[in-house]
């Protein structure tokens, strides 16, 4: 899959898997291209890989003919160029919260990329109350692919527990995602198979899937064939 095949296949609504291989697994790139992964999700802001080992991962990405997308640390401008730099596919932004972040992530990819720059893929995370407050202002700003709802930062910000599940926070992304979906934008969340379902239903296609949720997924499948109870 090219950047382009990823990219129209978000625009059109698709569903989309960008999978993290979970920190400096350069060995696990193939694997997710041979068996249908749609991009890799480099993680630089929650995991402990730096610009080395991100350089790795997008190395063996171009190898596997699989796009690359990294969450870099922060949305500091001089932070992301450097993955552009070494050929990422595509910037996951954390923290978008106005439309001064916003523009100032596009125009890095500008400034970065030329020409090419319509060729990169573009994902701002929409993730405290800030953004959510300012969601119809942040997606006005032309030039961004997609919208990744960050429930774990949101909830922390909300009320004050990272990755809480409750009615508040129910309503608070539902919410989220009916806006977004009026508007006519692609958007997406952390997808663990348990809540696939309501992923569904809130209208998501933008799936950001955890190397452990497939490995949990894959041992529970091969504990259960041998003790099926």
């Amino acid at each position: 899959m090219t950047t382009q095949d990823f990219k129209n296949r978000l625009a059109a609504g698709l569903p989309v898997f960008a999978v993290n291989p979970g920190g400096r697994n350069a060995d696990t790139i193939a694997s997710l291209a041979r068996y249908g992964v749609h991009a890799a999700f480099i993680d630089c802001e929650r995991s402990g890989i730096g610009l080395d080992a991100a350089a790795e991962l997008l190395f063996a990405a171009r190898a596997a003919g699989l796009p690359s997308i990294v969450r870099t640390h922060s949305a500091d401008p001089a932070e992301m160029v450097r993955f552009l730099d070494r050929g990422a596919d595509g910037l996951v932004v954390p923290h978008c919260d106005s439309v001064a972040d916003a523009t100032a992530a596009v125009d890095l990819i500008r400034f970065a990329c030329g020409k090419n720059a319509d060729q990169k893929v573009l994902i701002v995370q929409i993730e405290t109350k800030n953004a959510v407050e300012n969601l119809e202002a942040i997606t006005g700003v032309p030039g961004i692919d997609a919208f990744l709802i960050g429930p774990n930062d949101l909830a922390w910000d909300v009320c004050g527990e990272r990755g809480a599940k409750n009615a508040q926070m129910t309503k608070i992304v539902d919410d989220v995602c009916r806006r977004l979906r009026a508007m006519g934008k692609r958007y997406g969340m952390p997808g663990p198979m348990a809540e696939l379902p309501q992923f569904r239903d809130r209208g998501c296609t933008l799936v950001y899937y955890a190397m452990d949720w497939l490995i949990e997924a894959g041992m529970r499948e091969l504990r259960g064939a041998f003790d099926p109870a």
